[in-house]
């Protein structure tokens, strides 16, 4: 058992989550089918796109998005600095090459001068565009850029489930979009994702390469993998789409109160941003602490109060080891300090209005016991 008291994400399993998993169980057809194919249709309905195609995990829709756009060996694939390794690794794994764009300081999300200068030189064929921790990336810029120089553009959705851009949900922008539906994630299968268009021919390739490449049973026509969820997950994924609106207010709730509070710190803490024309699920609730602060010290102090915390993220991608024989020099202003000053800490839904209030006087007492002499 954790000893926290409170913990950093928590999935919210009610009921009807279980009722809906017993049902696949009982019913005896508990690999691809029904149940997945009513998930796809009602989770690109709430996108408000035309085709789906559920997969086994966030990394394999980016990967297979990228295959099936025709991205390979030696294209150019821009990425930002500051995000999971995935959204890099994915290029890789299908022969690209990720080229790191710095990020807007204050939304954690591609920076778009910075995507300018980096398209100028490159000769990139794709743009990831990444909605980091619940906020949407400036994602009506990034498409204007993409349309004008003839660039593929996917959106890495995978933090940001039910996220909106000028009343839109992100993932209904881009050529392509992926989710996750990992344990942590706003909405959750366990394991799973989404990929998601509006060209049912692109889906249709995901959907050959997620199944063995296979057009006829045992006729097999590209190499593919099995990269299939089951209807287990995918009952679940019906039952907790249907409340993500609901656990999503619940987010925002909780943000708010630890805003009202963590506001009151100004000049050692900045709260997380919300422009005007998005609005920020909070998959993660990520400060920033200022250099005055000591950001090791808050983590202890807030651990000994039973509170989990984490950071997200402590290295940059350009400062990985795995892309370090890429030869990247210091690419990314923001993306540096950034990583050295995030501090995420619970916001979760499951977490009471008292809760919260926990959270946010825990967290004022332990930057005020941090800042440094």
């Amino acid at each position: 058992m954790s000893s926290y008291r409170v913990r950093l994400f928590e999935p919210v399993i009610e009921d009807d989550d279980v009722e809906a998993v017993v049902s696949v169980l009982k019913s005896g057809w508990l690999a691809h089918g029904p149940v997945v194919e009513s998930f796809e249709k009602m989770f690109a309905n709430y996108i408000g796109v035309e085709h789906a195609a559920a997969v086994s995990n966030g990394t394999v829709a980016l990967m297979l998005s990228l295959k099936a756009l025709g991205i390979g060996n030696g294209d150019k694939v821009l990425v930002p600095d500051y995000t999971f390794i995935a959204t890099a690794t994915s290029a890789l794994m299908v022969g690209a090459i990720p080229v790191f764009v710095d990020v807007n300081y204050e939304t954690f999300n591609i920076d778009i001068d910075d995507l300018q200068k980096k398209i100028s030189e490159t000769s990139a064929k794709a743009i990831i565009a990444v909605h980091l921790f619940g906020h949407p990336a400036d994602i009506k810029a990034i498409k204007d850029i993409a349309s004008d120089k003839g660039i593929l553009l996917i959106e890495d959705a995978a933090q940001a489930h039910g996220a909106e851009a000028w009343g839109k949900k992100v993932g209904s922008f881009g050529d392509a979009a992926i989710f996750s539906f990992y344990a942590t994630k706003n909405m959750t299968t366990g394991e799973g994702g989404m990929i998601l268009s509006n060209n049912k021919q692109f889906i249709e390739k995901v959907k050959l390469l997620r199944n063995h490449g296979q057009v006829a049973r045992y006729v097999h026509e590209e190499l593919g993998g099995n990269y299939r969820i089951t209807s287990i997950q995918a009952a679940l994924g019906l039952t907790q789409l249907r409340k993500l609106d609901r656990l999503n207010e619940i987010r925002r709730r909780n943000a708010m109160i630890l805003t009202n509070e963590l506001t009151k710190l100004k000049g050692y803490v900045e709260t997380p941003y919300e422009a005007q024309w998005a609005k920020h699920v909070y998959h993660v609730y990520a400060l920033k602490l200022l250099p005055s602060v000591d950001r090791e010290c808050v983590i202890k102090c807030m651990q000994s109060a039973g509170i989990e915390t984490a950071i997200h993220y402590p290295l940059p991608l350009h400062k990985q080891p795995l892309f370090q024989k890429l030869e990247y020099k210091e690419c990314c202003i923001n993306s540096s300090v950034l990583s050295q000053r995030e501090l995420s800490i619970p916001v979760h839904p499951k977490l009471s209005e008292n809760d919260a209030k926990f959270v946010a006087d825990v967290c004022k007492h332990c930057i005020q016991s941090c800042i440094k002499l």
